[in-house]
């Protein structure tokens, strides 16, 4: 596999190690969209996704910490929520001297929340793809003791994370491997390349790894003790949100909720799609992730940063 020509590598050194990316479009002082992932991925599994974008704006996506490229510390001890991933965002977006578009699939969609929650003075706009928005008595018993712990060993999605292959003789045969299979069964096979190529690292035997290791995939899933309805409460920035119509990680109960708490967002259902409407209909991602920015650019938060 070949190094693509259409994005360029980014870094960003933060406390303890380097938070690393890629960027699409001309080199601005801040970009005008930042794109997180989701679990288990990397920034460059949606290249293809973003890259059409960077003919218009500045576009940086970022490899969470235990994803990716990312060299920074990745412990699965006391990892409850998803706000050291917040953090992590936060200390990027300082380095920029206006605020952003954030956009994010599924957990990358709630580390935007969280985050514009949290320094609203950083975002103007945010763009949801499927995120993981559970009941309010979900979070509940998140907050119970050893919850996040005892999860791990329970529930299903963490089992067959912690379950996952992690080893492989090279890159090829892993693309070979995953192509039409599992939760890749719908992804173009360019999109796995992509996935495959920052999501292996060398493991210092002459074969490769996952750099998102399995144990730390399965704690991502019941990291679970955040507020992301507390977020959306704060949030005043414009809201596009698109769910999957199979197998979404957003009730539609939670859908109507954000229009009632939200009514001037806006939701849509993507119909014959699952959960990974960012390689199965990249098209009605990017034109969420577009109006949101464009919806942004027109508020008076994004105006009153430039003229600082």
């Amino acid at each position: 596999m070949t190094e693509n020509s259409d994005f360029r590598r980014v870094s960003f050194e933060l406390p303890g190690g380097r938070m690393a990316g890629i960027a699409f479009g001309a080199e601005t002082p801040a970009p005008d969209i930042v794109f997180i992932h989701a679990t288990g991925f990397n920034a460059r599994t949606y290249r293809s996704l973003l890259a059409p974008l960077g003919d218009r704006f500045h576009v940086l996506a970022l490899d969470m910490r235990g994803h990716g490229l990312t060299t920074l510390p990745a412990r699965t001890f006391g990892y409850t929520s998803w706000g050291r991933h917040r953090d992590d965002l936060i200390a990027v977006l300082e380095h920029f001297n206006a605020p952003v578009t954030l956009a994010g699939h599924s957990m990358g969609g709630i580390v935007s929340l969280l985050t514009a929650g949290q320094r609203t003075d950083l975002v103007c706009g945010l763009a949801l793809i499927d995120p993981v928005i559970l009941p309010s008595a979900g979070y509940a018993v998140s907050q119970m003791p050893f919850a996040p712990l005892i999860q791990r060993h329970t529930m299903g999605m963490a089992k067959g994370a912690a379950k996952r292959r992690s080893e492989f003789a090279d890159r090829a045969s892993a693309v070979e491997g995953f192509t039409g299979r599992g939760i890749f069964k719908t992804f173009p096979r360019e999109v796995i390349e992509d996935y495959v190529a920052d999501g292996l690292i060398e493991d210092g035997k002459g074969g490769f790894k996952l750099a998102c290791r399995p144990e730390y995939e399965a704690a991502t899933y019941c990291a679970q003790r955040h507020d992301p309805w507390g977020a959306l409460r704060r949030v005043t920035d414009p809201l596009v949100l698109l769910r999957a119509e199979r197998q979404s990680t957003i009730s539609e109960a939670a859908m109507h909720r954000i229009a009632a708490l939200k009514p001037d967002a806006r939701v849509a259902t993507v119909e014959g799609v699952g959960h990974m409407i960012p390689m199965e209909r990249p098209d009605r991602v990017r034109a969420a992730i577009e109006s949101a920015h464009l919806l942004a650019r027109a508020g008076r938060k994004y105006h009153d940063a430039l003229v600082q």
